[in-house]
Protein backbone atom coordinates (compact mmCIF):
# COMPACT_ATOMS: atom_id res chain seq x y z
CA UNK A 1 0.00 0.00 0.00
CA UNK A 2 1.55 3.52 -1.02
CA UNK A 3 1.25 6.18 1.21
CA UNK A 4 -0.03 9.65 0.80
CA UNK A 5 1.15 12.75 2.69
CA UNK A 6 0.07 16.15 2.54
CA UNK A 7 3.04 18.61 3.65
CA UNK A 8 1.41 22.33 4.35
CA UNK A 9 4.33 24.73 5.40
CA UNK A 10 4.46 28.49 3.94
CA UNK A 11 8.73 27.69 3.97
CA UNK A 12 9.44 26.04 0.65
CA UNK A 13 12.82 25.11 2.56
CA UNK A 14 10.87 23.52 5.50
CA UNK A 15 8.78 21.75 2.81
CA UNK A 16 11.94 20.86 0.59
CA UNK A 17 13.42 19.35 4.19
CA UNK A 18 10.24 17.63 5.06
CA UNK A 19 9.84 16.06 1.16
CA UNK A 20 13.44 14.84 0.96
CA UNK A 21 13.10 12.90 4.80
CA UNK A 22 10.32 11.41 4.00
CA UNK A 23 11.23 10.12 0.47
CA UNK A 24 14.52 8.68 2.35
CA UNK A 25 13.20 7.01 5.38
CA UNK A 26 9.76 5.66 3.36
CA UNK A 27 10.80 4.64 -0.40
CA UNK A 28 7.49 4.76 -2.69
CA UNK A 29 5.48 7.59 -0.15
CA UNK A 30 4.17 10.19 -2.27
CA UNK A 31 4.41 13.58 -1.13
CA UNK A 32 2.17 16.20 -1.99
CA UNK A 33 2.93 20.23 -1.05
CA UNK A 34 0.74 23.09 -0.13
CA UNK A 35 2.35 26.78 0.33
CA UNK A 36 -0.45 27.90 2.05
CA UNK A 37 -3.72 27.03 4.56
CA UNK A 38 -6.11 27.24 1.79
CA UNK A 39 -4.63 25.50 -0.87
CA UNK A 40 -3.89 22.58 1.76
CA UNK A 41 -7.80 22.70 2.39
CA UNK A 42 -8.29 22.35 -1.53
CA UNK A 43 -6.14 19.28 -1.51
CA UNK A 44 -7.66 17.84 1.17
CA UNK A 45 -11.41 18.40 -0.29
CA UNK A 46 -9.94 16.70 -3.90
CA UNK A 47 -7.26 14.61 -2.60
CA UNK A 48 -6.96 11.39 -0.13
CA UNK A 49 -4.10 11.50 1.74
CA UNK A 50 -3.09 9.31 4.67
CA UNK A 51 -1.51 12.12 7.21
CA UNK A 52 -1.20 15.75 7.23
CA UNK A 53 2.08 17.56 8.11
CA UNK A 54 0.95 21.41 8.66
CA UNK A 55 2.87 24.43 9.96
CA UNK A 56 1.53 26.54 12.84
CA UNK A 57 1.97 29.47 11.43
CA UNK A 58 0.46 30.14 7.89
CA UNK A 59 -1.22 31.84 5.47
CA UNK A 60 -4.77 31.97 4.59
CA UNK A 61 -5.46 29.80 6.89
CA UNK A 62 -3.66 29.13 9.87
CA UNK A 63 -2.66 25.40 10.81
CA UNK A 64 -5.22 24.85 14.18
CA UNK A 65 -7.80 26.42 11.82
CA UNK A 66 -7.01 23.88 9.03
CA UNK A 67 -6.64 21.22 11.48
CA UNK A 68 -10.36 22.35 13.21
CA UNK A 69 -11.25 22.30 9.49
CA UNK A 70 -10.26 18.66 8.93
CA UNK A 71 -11.42 17.17 12.65
CA UNK A 72 -14.80 18.76 11.53
CA UNK A 73 -15.21 17.12 8.12
CA UNK A 74 -16.73 13.56 8.71
CA UNK A 75 -14.35 12.11 5.85
CA UNK A 76 -10.95 13.88 7.39
CA UNK A 77 -12.16 13.53 11.06
CA UNK A 78 -10.15 10.53 11.83
CA UNK A 79 -6.68 11.48 9.53
CA UNK A 80 -3.92 12.00 10.99
CA UNK A 81 -2.51 15.52 11.43
CA UNK A 82 0.51 16.07 13.06
CA UNK A 83 1.59 19.86 13.31
CA UNK A 84 4.98 20.90 12.87
CA UNK A 85 6.17 24.44 15.10
CA UNK A 86 8.63 26.73 16.52
CA UNK A 87 5.83 27.29 18.69
CA UNK A 88 6.40 25.78 22.43
CA UNK A 89 3.72 27.33 24.63
CA UNK A 90 2.01 25.68 26.75
CA UNK A 91 -1.39 26.89 25.91
CA UNK A 92 -0.45 26.42 21.97
CA UNK A 93 0.29 22.55 22.79
CA UNK A 94 -2.90 22.51 24.73
CA UNK A 95 -5.09 24.08 22.33
CA UNK A 96 -3.73 21.30 19.65
CA UNK A 97 -4.46 18.47 21.90
CA UNK A 98 -8.18 19.53 22.54
CA UNK A 99 -8.34 19.72 18.96
CA UNK A 100 -7.43 16.30 18.47
CA UNK A 101 -4.13 16.57 16.75
CA UNK A 102 -2.45 13.07 16.27
CA UNK A 103 1.33 14.53 16.77
CA UNK A 104 3.18 17.68 17.78
CA UNK A 105 7.14 18.20 16.22
CA UNK A 106 8.72 21.29 17.86
CA UNK A 107 11.15 22.74 15.34
CA UNK A 108 14.49 22.30 14.88
CA UNK A 109 14.06 18.30 14.76
CA UNK A 110 16.16 15.88 13.16
CA UNK A 111 14.97 14.05 10.40
CA UNK A 112 15.08 10.82 12.73
CA UNK A 113 12.68 12.39 14.92
CA UNK A 114 10.55 12.95 12.29
CA UNK A 115 10.53 9.98 10.61
CA UNK A 116 10.12 7.65 13.69
CA UNK A 117 6.75 9.86 14.57
CA UNK A 118 5.52 9.00 11.30
CA UNK A 119 6.53 5.54 11.06
CA UNK A 120 4.93 5.02 14.57
CA UNK A 121 1.47 6.79 13.77
CA UNK A 122 1.71 4.91 9.81
CA UNK A 123 2.01 1.36 11.92
CA UNK A 124 -1.47 2.71 13.54
CA UNK A 125 -3.12 2.68 10.76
Amino acid sequence: MTTKLLIADDSILMRDILKDSLTEAFPGIIVREAATGKEAQKKLENEHFDMVLCDWEMPELSGLDLLKWVRSTPSLATLPFIMVTGTTAKGSVEECISEKVTGYIVKPFTPEVLCQKIGAILKMK
